[in-house]
This record gives structure tokens, C-alpha cells and sequence, in this order.
């Protein structure tokens, strides 16, 4: 059974646990227990500043929960999925290890559908297009070529683009979720790393918008047989297939693949093995769970020599260094 409720509704069920308000500095907290009715778990919401918000949730429901959000102007939005899924009607699903970056204007009536088969965990951060431009310095008849997709006017449909989480972004996304501080030290340090988290998401979004605009638009059937040997590397990093071997596994011939995959991820194939791998070490390296040379075996390298310096060449330092989030800032 699925339950529709709309968001104004949402709200007034959602209990309100506990409350803190800085008024001299425009800070506050809310932590909000989700309506037991249709779930279990918590939604907190931090005002850094005006206009500058993080949201964390943390919640499962029950069953399937579809929420209903009217129509209304939206301000710059970075989203970062770390477990669970929502299905919006316009966009698809957003999935675990998705993110999302959406630019300011019009936002259309949603329905964003939770699951029941999992816990959803996400950080969301929106932030009004004057701070965003305050923070960064710019004039707002000065917005850089790159980014003025994202400012949109009130009558305009606002941009909505998905894109991955990578490791540096998982990091960052981490360390916001498991904030050790209190106060105006709080304060600093989750301001930092949300603009740490805007910043990695903005690169990946122009890097992307560039590729597209380079190229021409790829066909549906192509679109899906690409992604479809994104995840065969994913799942084959102990024995990844040739080019020409990846090619035939997804039904298209060895030109549509290179091709297609520096247009859709701006890489060539084993550029985007190459990159998956590291990220994947890095992560298991900083979890601390592996030594160094299992870790190599379990991104596909036989010669701990050979990751050691694939690994040194992508991050600055050796994979010891990194082990269980030591030298983190040099990420």
C-alpha cells in the first residue's frame, strides 16, 4: 500500500523534539522526529545563516510514502544520497551514492516517493542565489558563463541535473553527518565542509554541461547500454574485459563505446576503470577495515608496487597514509 500525503501535511505530523536558536548570529537547529504514522526516524534541520540551510534525514517508513510539494520558487539545491531512494514523477530515481545539483527558479508540482525496503539517509543543503553569491564573491551581473544555468528567472523552470557522489564527496558528506563539534565551532565547521561538498558538485556539473555541449545528443538504447558497462567494470574490477570484449558483453561496436563513454562520463574507458579503482581504495583505505594489499587485490591490482603508485599519482600520497582517514586533509 502506497500513502499520498501533501507536504503541508507532512509537516504538522513531523514532531518537533528539540529546538536551539542563536539569534545574534542567525543560527538555528530543529530536530524533528518523522511521523510515526508513516515511518520512524528523524529529520534535523540547521540554519547556518539566512538563506544558507543543511538538512540531514534519517528516516524508514512503514510503506511506500508519496509527498506531494506545490509548486514555489527554489533556491540552489545540493543533494546527496547515501542510502534508501526517492522517485520523483519528473526526474526519475535518485538512488544510494546519487547526487543531485538544482539551480534557482520555478520549481513544478512534485511527488517524491520513499521506499519502505530500506533506511533513507541524505544531506541536502540549499543555499539563496544572493548568499551563494556573497560567499563566492561575485557580482550578480558577474556570474561566471559556467554557471549561469543555475540562476534562473521566478517564471523559469529551474535546472535539475543528477550526477554520483564521489569519495572526496562521500568524505565531506561524512564528516558533516558525524560532526564532533558544538556551538560556534559547529558552526564554522559544517559551513566549511558544505562549501567543500558545493564546490566538488559544481565542478562535476560543469565538467559535465561542457561535454554535452561538445557533443551531439546519444540515443536512449545507446544511453542505457553505456551505463550498462559502467556497472560491468564496477562489478569486474578483479578482471575487467577488454574494450572490445566490454563492447560486444553490452551489444555495441568498439567505436559506440569509446565514444559514448566520453560523452556520457567524460572519460575514456579505462580512464573510467582507472578513476573508479582509486576512489574505491581510497575508500576502503580510510574505513580502515583492509590492509594496504588487500585492498589493492580488491581493486584489481596483483602488484601492491603497481597500486601503490597509481594511488600516489591520483591522491599525492601513499595508500598507508590514508589508512583509516589519516592526512585527510590533503583530500
Amino acid at each position: 500500500m502506497t500513502i499520498t500525503i501533501a507536504f503541508e501535511e507532512f509537516i504538522e505530523k513531523a514532531t518537533l523534539v528539540k529546538e536551539c536558536t542563536d539569534a545574534d548570529n542567525n543560527y538555528s537547529e530543529a530536530l524533528s522526529e518523522y511521523p510515526q504514522s508513516l515511518g520512524k526516524g528523524s529529520i534535523l534541520n540547521i540554519e547556518l545563516r539566512n538563506g544558507f540551510y543543511l538538512t540531514i534525514e534519517d528516516y524508514q517508513v512503514h510503506s511506500d510514502v508519496v509527498v506531494s510539494y506545490p509548486e514555489l520558487q527554489h533556491p540552489l539545491g545540493f543533494y546527496f544520497q547515501l542510502s534508501g531512494g526517492i522517485h520523483c514523477q519528473r526526474y526519475g530515481l535518485n538512488c544510494a551514492g546519487d547526487s543531485i545539483i538544482s539551480g534557482s527558479g520555478l520549481i513544478p508540482q512534485l511527488f517524491h516517493k520513499s521506499f519502505a525496503c530500506e533506511p533513507n539517509k541524505a544531506v541536502k543543503v540549499h543555499i539563496a542565489p544572493e548568499v551563494f553569491n556573497n560567499f563566492m564573491g561575485i557580482e550578480d551581473d558577474a556570474i561566471p558563463f559556467q554557471m549561469k544555468h543555475l540562476f534562473r528567472k521566478p517564471n523559469q523552470e529551474y535546472y535539475f541535473r543528477n550526477g554520483t557522489i564521489t569519495t572526496q564527496m562521500q568524505v565531506a558528506v561524512q564528516q558533516i553527518w558525524q560532526c564532533p563539534f558544538q556551538g560556534l565551532v559547529k558552526r564554522i565547521y559544517l559551513e566549511s565542509k558544505i562549501l567543500e561538498l558545493i564546490a566538488l558538485r559544481l565542478q562535476q556539473d560543469i565538467e559535465g554541461e561542457a561535454t554535452r555541449r561538445l557533443n551531439h545528443p546519444i540515443k536512449k538504447d545507446v544511453l542505457e547500454k553505456i551505463y550498462y558497462a559502467k556497472e560491468i567494470l564496477e562489478h569486474r574490477l578483479d578482471n575487467p574485459p577488454s574494450v572490445l570484449e566490454l563492447a560486444q558483453l553490452v551489444g555495441l561496436n568498439h567505436h559506440q563505446l569509446k565514444q559514448g563513454f566520453r560523452q556520457v562520463l567524460g572519460k575514456t574507458v579505462f580512464g573510467y576503470l582507472y578513476q573508479f579503482r582509486m576512489e574505491q581504495a581510497h575508500l576502503l583505505l580510510y574505513e580502515g577495515k583492509m590492509s594496504v594489499a588487500e585492498v589493492a587485490n580488491a581493486v584489481g591490482y596483483e602488484h601492491l608496487g603497481h597500486f601503490a603508485g597509481a594511488f600516489k599519482r591520483k591522491f599525492g600520497i601513499n595508500p598507508s597514509a590514508c589508512l583509516k582517514g589519516k592526512n585527510l586533509s590533503n583530500f
